[in-house]
């Protein structure tokens, strides 16, 4: 009775109620039945346009079985649902509109060519911009492009500065680390004749007990900056100060100047004056200065860091003074037996510097940071030595001059208490190596035939706080 169908157009499934298909008539009984589809043949259907129940079915696969059909059922009503909320949604708004807001009218025609009614405001030529009514203000458009100071689009574009000055005045100190070892003076019981009796007398004094005092100095710094390039000029001097030890104990001390290595040999008028004598007193004097000039960037890509390429100048002027008296009373003095040894060096260093800067802001008005940098160049070094009696005899005096490598190395960590707008104090503590450096206890002989000092090269480290006053103009 049924002439079975090969292909069904899914057309079909659009259609409510019958549809003719070829021989056969196709009839969906409700619209979410629509994979489930009848087949009845012309002599199924009777004049009265009864429907007679056929109990066979053609399924399209899964979709068309049981499972399928249930899930395609729940799939179809969340769509008619939802598109019945975004009807309804629409025609509320529509019926809303702001008080006193109409729909806006549509905007007049642009002429596409010359009119006799004129251009009534409107461009001959030109791309068309947003429909709008006449007379109203077209809206800016948004601009997205990036600043050409931008590195990227990931990165914060630094805050720029106008052309201005900056400085600071403040204080700053070093202390120099302590001497080599040297004995400088022994207890005997005043029948010291020479150097052999020195192995069995106890020191009572040494170079390294010498330790150099903080000496305190101005610091000052002057600049521009303009946007993240700044130039700008440092320096500092510590002048002269002076630390010494001495011991008294007379007719008991002695020292193996002019005594070793035997034979013993002083220039005349100073034999013996540092064999049993009363007192024997070091002292050793400092004076630092030090110059810059460094460019400074700030670069948008890194922030909070400044790195630094300049030229820096640092001076280290050092004398130690070894005196000795052996008057026979100490409350006597006689300048025929007194005598002092002079030690000096002078170092003047020139080099070429790189180094940066990191500051963090950790509250609104402090903040942290720390600095480095090193330079290398050539240090012109000057060395001299002298021997003079109390009454002014000279014993001796020569130099040497020479040049080497030499590098300054410096480093600090500090804190920033911003005050004002412009203006912030800073605190800190700096550490500073000097390489390639002269020094004055280098310079010490025991020998008095050697009368032009030591070559010898070292090196010296300082640390010290500073304190400043920054602030811009």
């Amino acid at each position: 009775m049924f002439r079975s169908l090969k292909i069904l157009n899914m057309g079909c499934l659009l259609c409510l109620g019958y549809c003719r298909w070829g021989a056969s008539y196709v009839r969906m009984e409700t619209f979410t039945d629509f994979f489930k589809i009848e087949l009845y043949s012309d002599d199924s259907i009777n004049t009265d346009s009864q429907v007679k129940e056929i109990p066979k079915f053609v399924y399209l696969g899964w979709l068309g079985s049981k499972e399928g059909v249930v899930v395609m059922r729940k799939v179809l009503s969340s769509i008619l649902v939802s598109a019945a909320f975004c009807f309804e949604a629409s025609f509320i708004q529509a019926q809303n509109l702001p008080s006193g807001q109409g729909p806006r009218p549509l905007a007049e025609p642009i002429p596409l060519g010359g009119s006799n009614l004129g251009n009534q405001g409107f461009p001959n030529s030109g791309p068309m911009g947003n429909p709008q009514s006449f007379g109203e203000p077209e809206e800016a458009p948004l601009d997205l492009s990036l600043s050409g100071l931008s590195p990227s689009a990931f990165m914060e574009e630094p805050p720029l500065i106008e052309f201005a000055w900056y400085g600071s005045i403040g204080a700053r100190a070093l202390k120099r680390q302590n001497n080599g070892s040297l004995g400088s003076a022994y207890q005997g019981d005043g029948d010291v004749l020479g150097a052999a009796d020195f192995a069995r007398l106890p020191e009572v004094q040494n170079f390294n007990q010498l330790s150099p005092a903080m000496g305190w100095g101005p610091t000052v710094t002057f600049g521009f900056i303009e946007n993240n390039h700044m130039l700008e000029f440092y320096g500092f001097y510590i002048p002269q100060n002076s630390t010494s030890i001495s011991n008294t104990d007379q007719g008991r001390l002695s020292s193996p100047f002019g005594s070793s290595p035997p034979p013993p040999y002083a220039p005349a008028g100073f034999q013996g004056l540092w064999l049993n004598a009363d007192t024997m007193t070091t002292t050793m004097n400092s004076a630092i200065g030090n110059a810059e000039l460094n460019y400074r960037y700030a670069s948008p890509a890194i922030k909070d860091v400044e790195f630094m390429f300049g030229v820096r100048y640092f001076d280290i002027l050092e004398n130690m003074i070894y005196s000795t008296n052996r008057s026979g009373d100490i409350n006597i003095s006689n300048p025929i037996l007194e005598a002092n040894y002079n030690a000096r060096a002078h170092n003047h260093i020139l080099g070429l510097q790189v180094g940066s800067e990191y500051n963090l802001r950790v509250f609104k008005h402090l903040g942290i940071g720390m600095m480095s940098k090193g330079s290398a160049g050539v240090n012109w070094w000057n060395s001299q030595v002298s021997l003079v009696r109390g009454d002014g005899l000279q014993g001796f005096s020569g130099s040497q001059n020479g040049a080497t490598f030499a590098s300054i190395l410096e480093m600090g960590f500090y804190a920033d208490i911003l005050l004002l707008e412009r203006a912030r104090f800073r605190a800190g503590y700096n550490v500073l190596w000097a390489i390639g450096m002269a020094e004055a206890s280098s310079q010490f002989n025991y020998d008095l035939r050697d009368t032009t000092g030591s070559s010898d090269i070292g090196s010296i480290f300082y640390q010290g706080p500073t304190l400043e006053l920054q602030f811009l103009f």
